[in-house]
């Protein structure tokens, strides 16, 4: 990611919230093919000038929106383990995961965008810390054995990377309905069957 897209010290009052703002908001409705610099000007009602005073250029924009994302979804992550309404830390990590699957589609499959992570170090560090969340909910569940923990956050990381390369395989992560749902089924299987 480049300075500009980090650099907040300068920002002129919620310029660049507004552009994030509605690039997530077209991100959502569209697709990231219809998220152009232009569009996303005219949404947030500023100059085209403007974005490019904090983003370099469009991939700029989405390692920061897909930053955004991988951050919110370590926190629901974290949030959820915790939560006593699911019956173990690793089936609320999954639920958090899953929940932002079913949510929010289209950003869930740019923050897992090969190119992107291929390019920007500091977006394969972000997933990195989402693994690391994941990894102390599958630490926490009484039911997987101390010693397969690592092993087997492992595998139920790569299981959610197999599940976005799916999602991003579909134009705009517009997955076929039964297919997410056979998706999700046999996940949830193999996170809460018992031992």
């Amino acid at each position: 990611m480049t300075a500009k897209a980090s650099q907040t010290a300068h920002d002129i009052p919620g310029v660049r919230a507004k552009v994030l703002s509605a690039a997530a908001a077209i991100l959502a409705e569209h697709g990231v093919e219809e998220l152009s610099l232009r569009l996303i000007a005219e949404r947030a009602g500023i100059g085209l000038a403007s974005i490019y005073h904090y983003f370099e250029n469009k991939d700029d924009l989405l390692v920061s929106l897909a930053l955004a994302g991988l951050e919110d979804l370590r926190r629901d992550i974290l949030t959820s383990q915790r939560d006593p309404a699911f019956a173990s830390p690793m089936r609320g990590g999954a639920r958090a995961f899953f929940g932002f699957v079913e949510e929010r589609p289209r950003l869930f499959s740019l923050m897992f965008s090969e190119r992107l992570l291929a390019r920007y170090e500091a977006l394969r560090e972000a997933e990195r810390q989402v693994l690391l969340a994941y990894k102390s909910a599958v630490e926490a569940d009484d039911r997987v054995p101390s010693q397969h923990q690592e092993n087997a956050a492992y595998g139920l990381w790569a299981l959610g990377r197999g599940m976005a390369a799916i999602i991003g395989s579909f134009p705009d992560g517009q997955v076929p309905p039964e297919l997410l749902q056979k998706l999700f089924a046999g996940a949830a299987y193999l996170i809460n069957h018992p031992e």
